[in-house]
């Protein structure tokens, strides 16, 4: 249970995000585009950090502890390798989507394609990726801060075990994350996450973005640190791995898994690196990542901000996560959790509790709270940014494209504040249903890896067209709900494989047989946006070509600086110090040709 101090903690921050909403109620009603974009007029580093902050996520430490339990670090590849992505998206289509003007990045389907197959999908697309898909982020979301609360608030003390035992009775057992007590905490944190964001819009989901990740990052570092003390220092911590791991500890730590690897497969190394990071549903950008691009006030501060996401979701979040998933398997080995404690019988079957229990443990009362609020935080940052960015498309593309047209600016913020709640019931509904934080990024990864391919081809070839995503998006969905019960034994990563394949093959296949885009679409398109890649039917069909081969450059430039910046402080903490200093360095000069390379300098 928490001391009064934490209590006292938690409840100042909570009235702090509800103040945020209330302050930010007047201009945020001004309209859409200042609901959902902030009137296009926020620098760099305040969207940067708020891409960061809602990527923080209370989902990704326990997700982060499970995967270095099972997998080593090496597991990591998983998202790491989203670095290539991440990169693309800074180099290729920031810029691109600041300029467009569009208010979500479903409206750019018309803008690009044109025609009635572009406004189905369009329409389709919003609640798909609205709805469907923004509601299993939020239930794996809901799951993580369930296991989060449980070693510390039990509403049954702080009620009365008759009054829980009564409420026991009454609540529906379809709205229980693993059990009611778990299920009060989160939803009365949801509650205030609601009222501010609803009221707020995105300026009041930015500015808390701002706060949270602050906070989050600093308690991270000080909790890895103090976890390291506990068990000794990293030399002790070292040495313990292998006492207790001795025909494993190597691949534990090792961070390029090799081909005989006992706990990553080399051929599940290549799927990440080979196809899983241009498969996303995200490739481009789309989604809450292009909310944020468009609310920049130039396009260079678009890119920039998503370059400051990208080395900070990396180089900066990574380790903390990942020496505390390895001190706690040191202090709750694998084969018997409550050998040194008995907290630890809570992480039999659940790897993934260990960053939790691990805090129970370690860090003493104030600092605790501190620390419970940090990933209450990233809770709130993440929930806030998916229910405001689900509620853009809802509003924005079905109800002003298709059903009132003509809505007036007060009419339409008020269906996004109630299309805020309704978004916000159906992902609690779907949290209930989470089981595994993650097998559902997985799964998450899998149905959306139709999108992927489709939403590169849009920006870099002139012939995609509405179908190409219509039927990468519809292979995908269905392969994913065929494949994943049938074979729930196979690794998720040899199912994505073919669920990449297939969708991929598909788009492709669909793109030849179908009509290309009318020519003055593509040219107005093209005008808007800046056209990179393969365009035959410009004025100057060079230049794109020209620009996408500069930007490969850049590209290249930066995913060495996030690899060998994100490697050389692991490899420091690791003890490993002339590798750890050559990879910070070759980062160093590689961040700095491609800030050369980029629209400006970072003001």
């Amino acid at each position: 249970m928490f001391s009064t101090l934490d209590w006292i903690i938690i409840l100042i921050y909570l009235l702090f995000a509800f103040s945020v909403g209330v302050f930010m109620t007047r201009r945020a009603s001004a309209g859409l585009a200042s609901y959902f974009t902030a009137d296009r007029s926020l620098p760099w580093w305040w969207l940067g950090t708020s891409m960061a902050a809602t990527t923080f996520a209370a989902d990704t430490p326990l997700a982060v502890a499970g995967i270095v339990a099972k997998d080593g670090i090496a597991g990591n590849w998983f998202w790491w390798s989203w670095i290539f992505g991440f990169v693309a998206i800074t180099v290729f289509f920031a810029l691109r989507w600041s300029r467009s003007g569009v208010l979500t990045d479903v409206e750019l389907i018309e803008l690009r394609y044109g025609g009635r197959p572009a406004s189905i999908l369009r329409g389709f697309k919003a609640f798909y990726m609205g709805v469907i898909i923004n509601c299993i982020i939020l239930g794996w979301v809901f799951r993580a801060m369930s296991k989060i609360t449980t070693p510390f608030i039990h509403w049954e003390d702080l009620l009365s075990p008759a009054a829980y035992s009564r409420l026991t009775a009454l609540w529906p057992s379809f709205l229980i994350f693993d059990n009611l007590n778990n299920t009060l905490t989160v939803l009365i944190i949801f509650l205030v996450v609601v009222a501010y964001s609803s009221m707020g819009g995105i300026r009041g989901v930015i500015l808390t973005d701002l706060f949270q990740f602050t906070l989050a990052m600093l308690t991270a570092i000080l909790f890895a640190v103090l976890a390291v003390d506990y068990v000794g220092g990293m030399d002790n911590l070292l040495q313990s791995l292998q006492s207790l791991y001795p025909q494993k500890s190597d691949d534990i730590l090792r961070l390029m898994p090799h081909f005989d690897n006992a706990l990553l497969p080399f051929e599940v190394f290549l799927i990440f690196v080979g196809m899983q990071w241009w498969a996303r549903y995200n490739s481009d950008g789309s989604g809450y990542l292009a909310q944020r691009m468009n609310t920049a006030r130039t396009p260079a501060d678009a890119e920039k901000g998503t370059l400051w996401f990208t080395l900070a979701n990396f180089c900066l979040r990574t380790w903390p996560w990942v020496v505390v998933g390895l001190v706690a398997l040191v202090v709750f080995p694998l084969d018997d959790p409550a050998r040194f404690h008995a907290l630890g019988a809570s992480l039999d079957g659940d790897r993934e509790m260990g960053y939790p229990v691990l805090m129970k443990l370690i860090l003493p009362s104030g600092l605790l709270g501190l620390t419970f609020v940090s990933l209450m935080a990233a809770f709130m940052s993440t929930v806030d940014t998916h229910i405001n960015w689900g509620a853009s498309y809802l509003v924005n593309d079905v109800y002003k494209r298709f059903l009132r047209p003509r809505a007036g600016d007060r009419e339409l913020v008020w269906m996004s504040r109630l299309s805020v709640v309704f978004i916000s019931m159906l992902a609690i509904s779907i949290a209930a249903q989470v089981k595994s934080i993650e097998n559902a990024w997985k799964f998450l990864v899998a149905m959306g890896a139709g999108l992927g391919l489709p939403q590169l081809l849009r920006w870099l070839w002139q012939r995609a067209n509405a179908w190409t995503e219509i039927a990468g998006m519809v292979i995908a969905f269905f392969s994913s709900i065929i494949l994943y019960p049938l074979y729930p034994e196979v690794r998720s990563e040899y199912l994505m494989f073919w669920i990449i394949l297939l969708s991929s093959a598909g788009a492709i296949a669909a793109t030849l047989l179908t009509p290309p885009v009318e020519q003055s679409v593509l040219e107005g398109f093209a005008r808007k946006t800046g056209a990179i890649g393969f365009w035959n039917g410009l004025p100057d069909p060079a230049r794109p070509r020209r620009e996408l081969i500069s930007r490969l450059w850049l590209w290249v430039l930066g995913v060495i600086t996030t690899f060998c910046g994100m490697f050389g402080i692991g490899y420091l903490i690791l003890l490993q110090w002339t590798v750890g200093s050559i990879m910070v360095v070759i980062a160093g000069i590689c961040f700095g040709g491609m800030l050369r390379g980029m629209s400006g300098d970072i003001d």
